[in-house]
């Protein structure tokens, strides 16, 4: 159905008498609308309503086409006393992310396993770094939409959507509106990406609102330049992340500490004892507020997590003068299931046999929702230029049964497509409060032509129940492609993503 067309996603969803909406939100995120020129609007063509929301206006129309016109003259006068109101996220990054860090009086303890971070005062050695990574935009392929209808008597309400969770947005509807749930028609459509997104329904939410002003069926459309203005982002962060090892180069103990906004958006996913038996661990965050918004990302924070965890392991391989795969074995304790994923890994990408000339390869573990795999990624660079290619990648996967194979190796590669794509090219920045990237020209994701040649997927055959797969697939690719980096080149890439420019600095470092 997707092939040929017949595969009905809201945006498709055409009702009688439906009207358009198209809403215009504050650059500087989260401002209401105080007033806009109301009586001008109202004379431009098709116009039909100008709806006020909590963080915007809603024109609607009699057609799309009508609704998206009158965007460039809607004058609003915002209330732009908001916390992102200033905010600069790349200093924020850059600099007072450190001071933070430095500082250590906002330190939150999210968790201990032994003696923590007391280890570090008998280790015979310790080793610590710090990694950046940027904003992310989920950069799904449907803009986000949703159409709405009333009744007659405005006491019940359908809605049409593509959501991840249409039983908690079903539910929030009949909150919002004071009605019994029982009132509330929900019809689940395909959606064009969620990644975590669709999982909350703020904008249908608003295209109900603007239904129930109007009293006509609504299909309500966010402009992909709407959609990322009014985001709600992947966390930008720093990590601190130390090993403490003992006499024997065993590692012993493990601190890591995570500096941003969005609490278990930052920290979630650092379970290093489903691969590694570390005995002392220490998490700790220490949380700033820029009133951005914020939202569960693909595998949420374990992409960067693991990137800083894995391009460490490596760093100390190195300095061990092993190689990964040996010096995980001998001195990080693998959990079985890690042993496991980790020795196909190895098996099905050759690692140690030649690679063509300019090619280089790196591992990571990879871990999400109960499932457990170990990829590697072979890649080049051009130097001129600073642009890394990915041309094949391997991923051994732990996900117990598996009950659709060719579903879950399919969700698996689409994982490493999106992983690349945030990798090597994603970024988000704020100036002012607003977002500076508007659309695909600016917020750059991987083409096609981009893509690797070839992606390997095999898994582990467990009689033991499934696991989630949907999103192990991307938190292994960064320190992946920073391992190879390094093989490749003797320099580390630390700020993700690894856009040319920044690998033109660290080939110069």
């Amino acid at each position: 159905a997707k092939v040929d067309g017949t595969a009905m996603y809201s945006i498709d969803v055409r009702l009688p008498g439906m009207v358009y909406a198209s809403v215009v939100h504050s650059k500087v995120q989260l401002a209401a609308p105080m007033s806009w020129n109301d009586e001008a609007m109202r004379q431009l063509p098709g116009i039909v309503d100008l709806v006020p929301l909590e963080h915007g206006v809603a024109i609607v129309a009699k057609t799309f086409e009508q609704a998206l016109a009158a965007r460039s003259s809607l004058e609003v006068e915002w209330d732009t006393g908001v916390a992102a109101a200033g905010y600069d996220s790349e200093p924020a990054l850059e600099v007072a992310y450190e001071a933070v860090l430095a500082d250590g009086t906002e330190a939150k303890v999210v968790s201990t396993e032994g003696a923590g971070a007391a280890v570090f005062g008998q280790a015979a050695q310790t080793l610590k770094r710090s990694f950046r990574s940027d904003y992310g935009y989920h950069a799904q392929m449907e803009p986000l939409n949703a159409v709405a209808r009333f009744n007659e008597a405005g006491d019940a309400v359908e809605i049409w959507e593509g959501t991840q969770a249409p039983d908690m947005s079903r539910a929030g509807i009949a909150e919002l509106l004071g009605l019994d749930i029982s009132r509330v028609t929900h019809h689940q459509q395909y959606l064009g990406g969620g990644f975590g997104r669709r999982s909350i329904n703020d904008y249908t939410i608003e295209a109900v609102l603007i239904a129930r002003a109007t009293k006509r069926p609504v299909k309500m459309i966010w402009t992909r330049e709407e959609d990322l203005a009014y985001g709600m982002f992947r966390p930008q962060n720093l990590q601190c992340v130390e090993a403490a090892l003992d006499a024997n180069g065993n590692v012993t103990g493990w601190r890591h500490c995570v500096v941003g906004d969005g609490e278990g958006l930052l920290y979630s996913g650092i379970n290093l004892h489903e691969y590694y038996g570390i005995r002392d661990r220490q998490i700790e965050t220490r949380g700033q507020s820029h009133g951005i918004r914020l939202k569960h990302w693909r595998a949420v924070a374990r992409p960067f997590n693991l990137f800083a965890i894995e391009s460490l392991v490596d760093e100390l391989a190195v300095q061990a003068g092993m190689d990964p795969f040996a010096f995980r074995r001998a001195h990080m304790a693998l959990t079985p299931k890690a042993q496991a994923v980790f020795d196909r890994a190895e098996k099905m990408s050759g690692f140690h046999a030649p690679r063509p000339a300019g090619r280089a390869v790196g591992v990571s573990v990879s871990e999400c929702s109960g499932a457990l795999g170990a990829g590697v990624a072979e890649i080049s660079l051009d130097r001129t230029s600073g642009v890394i290619r990915v041309h094949r990648v391997w991923a051994a996967i732990d996900g117990g049964i598996v009950v659709q194979p060719e579903m879950a190796r399919a969700n698996v590669e689409s994982g490493v497509v999106y992983g690349i794509s945030s990798v090597l090219k994603e970024r988000a920045t704020m100036k002012g409060g607003v977002v500076q990237q508007s659309n695909f020209h600016d917020y750059a994701v991987l083409r096609m032509s981009e893509a690797p040649e070839e992606i390997h997927v095999e898994f582990i055959e467990r009689d033991t129940p499934p696991t989630g797969l949907g999103e192990i697939g991307n938190p292994f690719v960064a320190a992946a492609v920073a391992n190879a980096f390094f093989a490749l080149t003797g320099k580390r890439l630390r700020h993700m993503p690894f856009t040319p420019e920044r690998v033109r600095t660290a080939l110069q470092s």
